[in-house]
């Protein structure tokens, strides 16, 4: 299940490595929004109390006296790990940062799983939607939790599993009360293991059971557009396989001759650095991708990887954007345009310009996210919480095209178009009317404001 993203090229290994007095992993980088939102940098675990100063050794004196007086001589019962989690919670929360958060032992590790893009389990995306379709928290009448896509050649799909299905128990235990978080948790497990969904679909009920397997997110779709005159690639996350299959669906367009791309990134969250630097490489031949910009002032490049296969500007590209357009998508559409490679059609994009460093915590208790420093384009301009603007504005209209979606309709998708008319050089079109956006009849009063 899918939830609703050192040097940023690697991931990191499952055992630590020392370094001085502290263990370090290796570190990773990852851009993404929601529930997953995460930047990655530098990972530090532990290290000694060498080097603080007394005000900072005095504060981990009281937080460890608090902690022990609660566990030793609280009348009434206590969980230590919940006290500890209760803890690091709460100091998180009050710095009041939307990407700041703590995360339990669990969640750490199945974020990471997602950052991967391969994980154990059923391999079936759900979300908790209310009666009008939008997100809610936690699972209740009102509340459900709805499966949105089975991976193709998942066990979910194995098993039956349809999108659509409303998931109502695991393990003939009910959700109600859960979160999504909490889900993951219950679903996911090793390979070979089991595991019962308990289900309603069109007013019957019904229990699958399906094996859990090693699962390969799927996240970059290709197609032609316009009798094979245009390549497309969407990219829905930018997790660890999504580089190379890019470059797969990239690879194919050009060796079919095809000089006109669009690339989609629309209600794209965002994912792994690494990922969207490769992809980035592809289409430009130097310089910087994007600039990090810490609280000293001090800047960073992170450049291209100088082995692109289209770097030849005579690939034109478009690329699709919209207000679900976050981090690692605006790093790779804001590299495209301040590069003069792609033009960006669609609407202004999200704006998270934040970088977040990951720390595991020691002792199984999970772990930390903290924003640290901000990312800039490749022209050093911040997009934090103003975004990217597109070359060529277009509100949404009709359903958005899918490439892994056999019924979908391209002539449906406005922006999609007018995408298609811009590589094409045609006029581009204009929205259809609605019946109360148009004109009133001859005598009828003006519509009132």
């Amino acid at each position: 299940m899918s939830v609703p993203p050192g040097s940023p090229d690697q991931l990191p290994e499952p055992e630590p490595q020392r370094e001085g007095g502290s263990v370090a992993l290796t570190a990773i980088v990852l851009l993404a929004l929601g529930a997953g939102a995460v930047f990655w940098a530098g990972l530090t675990l532990g290290g000694s109390t060498t080097g603080r100063d007394a005000q900072e050794q005095a504060a981990i004196e009281a937080f460890t006296q608090a902690y022990r007086s609660i566990a030793d001589d609280f009348i009434g019962a206590t969980v230590p790990e919940q006290v500890l989690e209760g803890a690091l919670e709460g100091m998180v929360e009050t710095l009041d940062d939307p990407y700041s958060d703590y995360m339990s032992a669990a969640e750490f590790d199945a974020r990471l799983d997602d950052a991967y893009g391969e994980f154990e389990g059923v391999g079936a995306e759900m979300d908790t939607v209310d009666v009008d379709g939008q997100p809610c928290e936690p699972i209740e009448d009102e509340c459900q939790l709805q499966v949105m896509r089975v991976i193709d050649g998942a066990p979910a799909q194995d098993a039956g599993l349809l999108a659509g299905d409303i998931v109502v128990s695991v393990d003939d235990t009910s959700l109600e009360g859960n979160t999504i978080g909490d889900v993951i948790e219950l679903i996911r497990g090793p390979r070979g293991s089991e595991v019962e969904l308990g289900l309603e679909r069109a007013g019957e009920e019904l229990a699958i059971a399906i094996t859990r397997d090693t699962v390969a997110l799927d996240d970059v779709f290709g197609a032609t557009l316009a009798d094979g005159a245009i390549g497309y690639v969407a990219i829905d996350n930018f997790t660890g396989n999504a580089a190379a299959d890019f470059e797969d669906e990239l690879e194919t367009h050009l060796e079919a001759g095809i000089d006109q791309l669009i690339i989609d990134v629309r209600d794209d969250p965002g994912g792994l650095v690494d990922a969207t630097v490769e992809i980035s490489s592809q289409f430009i031949e130097d310089g910087a991708v994007f600039w990090e910009e810490y609280a000293d002032g001090s800047l960073i490049s992170v450049d291209v990887t100088g082995d692109g296969i289209a770097t030849d500007p005579e690939l034109d590209i478009v690329m699709l954007v919209n207000g679900g357009s976050a981090s690692a998508s605006e790093i790779l559409a804001g590299a495209l345009q301040d590069a003069g490679r792609a033009r960006l059609v669609g609407e202004v994009t999200f704006g998270k310009g934040s970088v977040q460093e990951w720390n595991e915590l020691p002792g199984d208790t999970g772990g930390l996210r903290l924003s640290v420093a901000r990312w800039l384009t490749r022209d050093q301009n911040s997009i934090d919480g103003v975004g990217l603007s597109p070359d060529v504005l277009v509100e949404p209209e009709g359903a958005r095209f899918r490439a892994d979606d056999p019924t979908a309709d391209p002539a449906a998708d406005l922006q999609l178009q007018t995408a298609i008319a811009l590589l094409l050089d045609e006029p581009l079109p204009s929205p259809q009317p609605s019946p109360s956006s148009s004109l009133p009849a001859e005598g009828s009063p003006e519509p009132s404001s």
